[in-house]
């Protein structure tokens, strides 16, 4: 790590040598100095929130004196290898949302957000002045972030339990929010005319309306509608929850939606004439006597 860089006291005018000349020599010196030092380096310290909050003593402008400008904090899953912090530097994602430094002393901080769930950071904070100066880097914190990262359990009893010509009735058991713990968050369900597997679960057709998941171990209904007659669909369902986690494609559901569709109508019925042969019906009659002796 870089060392503090600090100013440095003037040497005191020898005995006698107090003319206003030589103070505006000083004076002058003094503002050059400033001039070349950068902040004093942050430390960061990790906060006691399961959440990634970094939080530091702000530095000066001037070594630890003044105010700094701005702050550069960057983040990795990895640590440091050896006494190589420059390539950990280069290598890591900075973080955005930095705040302005505060006062010399003050206490500054920044939660870091979008990082993945149970999983080690390591961190690192530099200052800069309005030249801009850099600080050296900062010790390297180190936090372990919290979070859920458990999926709803799958839906092991998803049932087709009866059929209309356009709709079909599904019951499953709901899961958890953590396994078979908790409360999911919502539900996903789609249905094809083929059987639905993790590859072509996203070409299938998303239902609508279903209901929000009830606490694990609840038996919940769904009537899935829109559908067409005399027709087998298979139907899956995945749950999601707070966290975005989503669940294992559920059993397959199959079931086959009523013909109701009828015949069509008979638009041309007609007659026969009562003088043909008993017992003979039209159809049996030649083409040639339909035409000469019984033509309608």
């Amino acid at each position: 790590m870089l060392e503090h860089r600090r100013v440095s006291s003037l040497t005191p005018a020898r005995h006698g040598e107090s003319s206003p000349w030589y103070a505006g020599v000083a004076i002058f010196a003094v503002l050059a100095l400033l001039q070349t030092v950068g902040p004093a380096v942050a430390e960061a310290q990790t906060s006691a929130d399961s959440s990634i909050v970094l939080q530091w003593t702000a530095p000066g402008d001037d070594g630890n004196v003044g105010r700094a400008t701005s702050y550069d904090l960057r983040y990795r899953t990895v640590g440091i290898t050896g006494t190589d912090t420059l390539s950990w530097w280069n290598s890591a994602t900075q973080a955005s949302g930095e705040p302005v430094p505060g006062v010399v002393g003050a206490t500054d901080s920044l939660r870091v957000r979008g990082l993945q769930p149970l999983t080690t950071y390591y961190v690192i904070v530099r200052a800069a002045d309005e030249v801009p100066n850099w600080s050296g880097f900062s010790n390297l914190a180190v936090k372990a972030t919290s979070g859920d990262n458990t999926a709803p359990a799958a839906i092991a009893d998803l049932t087709v339990t009866g059929s209309t010509g356009n709709s079909l009735a599904l019951r499953w058991t709901a899961p958890g929010d953590d396994g078979t713990i908790g409360t999911a968050t919502s539900y996903d369900i789609r249905y094809s005319t083929s059987t639905i597997t993790n590859g072509n679960w996203g070409s299938a057709t998303p239902a609508t309306g279903e209901p929000l998941p009830a606490v694990a171990g609840t038996v919940q209904t769904f009537n899935l509608a829109g559908l067409n007659g005399s027709q087998t669909y298979y139907v899956a369902i995945r749950a999601t929850d707070d966290r975005g986690n989503i669940a294992p494609l559920s059993v397959i559901a199959n079931g086959t939606t009523l013909d109701t569709i009828p015949p069509a109508p008979v638009r041309d019925l007609s007659y026969l004439d009562e003088a043909l042969p008993w017992g003979a019906s039209f159809a049996s009659i030649s083409p040639a006597e339909k035409s000469e002796d019984h033509a309608f």
